[in-house]
């Protein structure tokens, strides 16, 4: 017979029990990892369908009466059902506990007691419950001592990264909360383990069918980790994670980890509303700073110090509108973007907001600066927000004086327009860029400039008004792709053969060749000009 004093537990030696009371003991003390809650007692063959998770199983053997052997196959089912242990009383209906019934129980890590034949099953039921009931007032108690230390901290105002570092002090592992825009707040001890930059790992762990224990690997360590949905409508989507690091998870910390989801859903609501009301003062601060509505350097200077952004009367700025190549965002895709700029921008000082729809960028380089470092660093904050080649930065002329920073704006604007005209698509575009179009853009729209432009231009509208023709939007894609016919041809989803054919109407309609190289120019510049006129 085995051991009672041992702490591990073979089915093998079957643990016979005189007195039940230290039967409990032994359970508690013994390797099982499941932990008994209510006791349940099986006198019929199908009973495996009334059995639930946690409960101590007991029986007099009635039930295999005639096949001991039986036994064994009810064990597997047992254990998937989440049954604790099973006790069998012998010597009345069965002999003993057949061997491979011990074997396996021992394989599956089952316990089994062989109950005497005197056991009287009410005296097990209490004995039991006595000491569940023990037991679950003592993790009660502990979950609310743990959960009103929690309240009392973030009561008075501690803030999530200490109450995380409470938390993590409780249950002697390391913590994770991952929040709706995937943004990661880490434990001391998750810090030293966690990657930060990796929150694709965690976001995974929301795409479980249901949340609760989970595996994930952190290095070459495979690891269990208990999560849980911080407890709050809004904030549906934000993760508590438990880090099985140091030691296993117990039920109250699983518990306290699903009680304090509401006070961490009660915080981040507190925290973001802050948060937000923050934006709103330093959105309008740089909206007015960047359209010129605050006039005086002084005023600037208060503006800004009010928003944590003090003024270095040594740099020199630019504005930026990023053009969106394919498909621009929505307003709401712009603002997390705009977070991330603001919390985790490589490029110091690099401003963030949204004027007239368009997402503005403000930033500034010292007077001897190296530019390309600088538009490096931007496009590497922009990368991670948006997909690599899908804008392009318009870039206003610099300026040297902080309250004309909006002369650098309108300067954006217009060659954000002018680019767009043109389809350029390089991750910058400044006046340089632009070349002659700056120059057209920039031309009055007097009568000479009409009559120019008009020569080229009404013969073709007027003949597709009278023909229901395309040669105008034909001519515009061509030179789009610079005169090349096959993808001219693509983009109207037409024959090749007819794109080439509307290119000959063109030149008989103008008098001019495609052949000849300022004609071509000529043509060129007069679609270009119409497409700049005024509105």
């Amino acid at each position: 017979m085995a051991d009672h004093k041992k702490t591990g537990f073979t089915c093998s030696d079957v643990l016979l029990i005189p007195d039940f009371k230290e039967a409990v003991v032994l359970a508690g003390a013994s390797g099982m990892q499941r932990m008994i809650n209510r006791v349940n007692v099986m006198e019929v063959p199908d009973v495996i369908d009334w059995v639930r998770p946690g409960e101590f199983l007991i029986t007099s053997g009635f039930p295999f009466r005639d096949q001991p052997e039986a036994i064994a196959d009810i064990i597997p089912q047992l254990v998937e059902k989440g049954v604790s242990a099973l006790g069998i009383k012998t010597k009345r209906f069965i002999d003993h506990i057949p061997d491979r019934a011990l074997e396996l129980a021992d394989q599956l890590g089952f316990p089994i007691f062989e109950l005497p034949a005197a056991t009287v099953f009410s005296d097990v039921v209490r004995d039991i419950m006595e000491r569940v009931l023990v037991q679950e007032a003592r993790e009660l108690s502990l979950l609310q001592s743990r959960f009103q230390k929690l309240s009392q901290q973030l009561l008075y105002g501690k803030g999530l990264e200490e109450f995380l570092q409470t938390l993590d002090g409780i249950l002697n592992n390391p913590i994770v909360l991952l929040d709706d825009s995937n943004h990661l707040f880490l434990s001391p001890q998750a810090e030293e383990i966690v990657e930060a930059d990796n929150p694709m790992l965690w976001s995974g762990l929301r795409e479980e069918s249901s949340l609760g224990v989970s595996f994930i690997t952190l290095g070459e360590r495979r690891i269990r980790v208990y999560v849980s949905a911080v407890n709050d409508k809004q904030y549906d989507k934000c993760l508590l994670v438990l880090l099985e690091w140091n030691q296993e998870h117990s039920v109250v910390d699983r518990l306290t980890i699903d009680r304090v989801g509401v006070l961490v859903g009660l915080e981040m609501i507190n925290a973001n509303a802050r948060r937000e009301v923050e934006l709103k003062y330093v959105d309008q601060f740089l909206q007015d700073w960047i359209t010129g509505r605050i006039v005086t350097i002084e005023d600037l200077k208060l503006r800004a110090e009010a928003c944590g952004h003090a003024l270095d009367d040594d740099q020199t700025r630019h504005v930026a509108l990023v053009r969106f190549l394919n498909v621009k965002p929505s307003i709401r895709t712009m603002q997390q973007a705009i977070k991330r700029l603001r919390t985790k921008s490589r490029c110091v000082g690099l401003q963030a907001t949204i004027l007239e729809g368009e997402l503005v960028l403000l930033f500034a380089e010292e007077m001897h600066g190296i530019r390309n470092e600088r538009m490096e660093a931007i496009h590497a904050d922009m990368k991670v927000v948006f997909p690599a080649e899908s804008y392009s930065l318009c870039i206003g002329n610099r300026t040297e004086a902080a309250e004309k920073v909006y002369e650098s704006y309108n300067d954006a604007k217009k060659i954000h327009h002018i680019s767009s005209i043109c389809d350029y698509r390089e991750p910058y575009v400044d006046y340089m860029k632009l070349g002659v179009f700056q120059l057209l853009y920039h031309l009055p729209d007097t009568e000479e400039v009409q009559a120019y432009r008009d020569r080229f231009i009404l013969p073709l509208l007027a003949y597709d008004a009278k023909h229901n023709s395309q040669l105008f939007e034909t001519l515009k894609v061509y030179f789009k792709h610079n005169r090349n016919v096959k993808k001219t041809s693509a983009e109207l989803f037409t024959h090749y053969n007819t794109v080439s054919y509307r290119v000959e109407r063109v030149c008989e309609l103008l008098g001019i060749s495609m052949d000849h190289g300022d004609d071509v120019l000529q043509l060129h510049l007069a679609m270009k000009l119409n497409e700049m006129r005024p509105a």
